[in-house]
């Protein structure tokens, strides 16, 4: 029986890109991707043997090498608690499943629960505030109006659930932050990351894999919108990626727990490093685009190769078997 990889999305439609070159590339190697959708997972936890069915079927180390999966959050949150319930399942079949340290260190990985990781293990980050009440920011205000405390204007405001870029405000002045503030539910309010304006209109993308970061491409703001998002119109083009930014793009996936991530770099005028966020399930269209590199090619080698632990089968059975040789 050929074993096959398995990738969860919450539609058909979700991924579309992503899915659709992994089943191109998997075809060169002779593997087959099934598609499933979250709704799709049933769950049996009343027998003496746990067992995750997919439309029906079990999943078992016999049909299934690896589990790849794109966004599963909710409102509820059911789809991610039933994304890490798979993976306590299946890791003790040895059924390897993508980002699985990182999904079980944190079922949501919003910027804040990320900026706390960084700032844990020395990783810089843009200057961020974090308010839970409209008087601490208005506080700020006091101390001086031409400023935002000692940022000067504008300043970023970001929700830490945001994603492409669709949550990032861009505050001017304090007539614009008090006529935000006066819209916003008070209870709202600690769900936003406040940062300083970096003067840069680009930032980098960098997609790190199994531990090694492949390849970077710069994404730059067209026209009058500030954000760089390739989804929001950005243009990309390839970078060459310093040893610098390399080792703190890795860094960022090791103590993330992810096999598979994006990274997202802002540099100053002088040309210092900040981490903006790390994307668990980043997209890959605009990178491909823009570096050459086939992403969705490496994420099959990726998953075919790797064991559950994180290392590659070859590097494995070495470590039971040692390196053997014969005569």
């Amino acid at each position: 029986m050929k074993r096959k990889i398995l990738v969860l999305t919450m539609s058909q439609s979700q991924s579309n890109f992503e899915v659709t070159r992994l089943v191109e590339e998997a075809a060169k190697h002779g593997i087959e991707v099934e598609r499933a959708l979250y709704r799709d997972l049933t769950f049996d936890l009343t027998s003496d043997k746990e067992k995750v069915f997919v439309k029906g079927k079990e999943i078992t180390p016999e049909n299934t090498m690896a589990v790849w999966f794109r966004v599963a959050g909710t409102i509820s949150g059911k789809y991610t608690e039933g994304r890490n319930l798979l993976i306590r399942v299946l890791r003790s079949r040895g059924i390897f499943c993508a980002n699985h340290k990182g999904y079980l260190g944190w079922t949501r990985m919003g910027k804040i629960a990320q900026h706390a990781v960084f700032v844990e293990n020395q990783i810089p980050v843009v200057p961020t505030r974090i308010f839970y009440q409209i008087s601490q920011v208005l506080d700020l205000k006091n101390k001086s109006k031409e400023k935002f405390g000692d940022w000067d204007f504008p300043i970023i405001a970001k929700h830490e659930r945001g994603y492409q870029g669709k949550s990032v405000r861009k505050f001017k002045s304090w007539k614009r932050v008090e006529r935000w503030l006066n819209k916003i539910d008070e209870i709202n309010l600690g769900m936003f990351l406040w940062q300083k304006c970096l003067p840069t209109r680009w930032d980098l993308r960098i997609i790190v894999l199994g531990g090694k970061a492949i390849g970077a491409m710069k994404r730059s703001a067209v026209g009058k919108e500030f954000r760089s998002n390739f989804s929001l119109g950005g243009n990309v083009e390839k970078w060459e990626l310093s040893e610098d930014d390399k080792v703190l793009a890795e860094k960022v996936a090791k103590v993330c727990g992810l096999d598979y991530c994006g990274v997202d770099i802002m540099k100053d005028d002088e040309g210092n490093s900040y981490i903006l966020e790390v994307n668990r399930q980043c997209q890959y269209q605009g990178f491909e685009k823009a570096t050459g590199i086939n992403v969705a090619e490496k994420v099959v080698e990726m998953l075919s190769e790797m064991t559950y632990d994180g290392s590659s089968e070859k590097e494995s059975m070495d470590t039971i078997f040692g390196n053997i040789s014969c005569c």
